[in-house]
């Protein structure tokens, strides 16, 4: 891997040919992302249009969404250590077997 950067750097052509790939690979995935967030920024401003418009209070819906988001991150957090722990239990198992 060493010898490719150093070859890169070494002729000054392909330098210039790594450095604009670079900038066009960095440039797409900049692009994509605010392209993300734009879409995401909309899609919430029309939730909460809604539900402005159907009567809702929207102080509230953002809050019961919140607390839902909160609940279903520390349903995750527990179910990765319930895995975690299984898996432990699962390669001593092995472990035990192979002896």
């Amino acid at each position: 891997m060493t010898q490719l950067f150093d070859q890169i750097f070494a002729n000054p052509l392909y330098t210039v040919i790594a450095v604009v790939l670079l900038a066009v690979l960095v440039f797409s995935i900049i692009k994509k992302v605010i392209k993300l967030i734009i879409t995401a920024v909309i899609l919430l401003v029309a939730y909460f249009a809604y539900v402005h418009y159907f009567g809702g209070d929207i102080l509230q819906t953002i809050d019961t969404t919140i607390q839902t988001g909160t609940e279903k991150v520390e349903e995750v957090k527990k179910s990765v250590e319930e895995n975690k722990q299984v898996q432990d239990a699962k390669k001593k198992i092995d472990n035990a077997v192979k002896r």
